[in-house]
């Protein structure tokens, strides 16, 4: 990656790999538009079960005007600073309001749970101990 990129930058094309790595869909998690499709976006909010909104200036390398968390249709966070802090608010929400990993997302919330929270780390799905064996090497 272009070390000249901005780390916020980095960090959101490091995690959408990883969810292409373990084989599903970024779009799931990530949902961008640009600032002159607000509107649109904020009409797809009440259609979203889980999902991070982005809106940026232009393309995807550029800076991220607003964005936020969708859960059942309501956004419950905004303004949020990366992708990556919206990523670990969104795990965050997802075990204090007890609900299930987001539709498609599975080995991906499993991966961040397991693999970098370190949380019931004994049973992991064959994808994601694949991946963890891949990163001790």
């Amino acid at each position: 990656m272009d070390q000249s990129l901005d780390i916020d930058i980095r960090r959101e094309c490091l995690l959408k790999c990883l969810i292409m790595y373990l084989g599903e869909d970024a779009s799931c998690l990530i949902k961008e538009y640009q600032a002159d499709q607000r509107e649109e976006a904020e009409r797809e909010f009440e259609k979203t079960t889980m999902a991070v909104f982005v809106i940026r200036e232009s393309d995807a390398l550029s800076h991220a005007l607003d964005i936020s968390i969708v859960i059942d249709g309501v956004e419950v966070l905004n303004k949020l600073p990366s992708v990556a802090c919206a990523c670990t608010m969104m795990i965050g929400l997802i075990y204090a309001l007890n609900l299930k990993y987001p539709e498609g997302l599975k080995y991906t919330f499993e991966a961040f749970q397991k693999i970098l929270m370190d949380i019931e780390n004994k049973q992991m799905s064959r994808r994601v101990q694949n991946l963890s064996s891949k990163l001790q090497e």
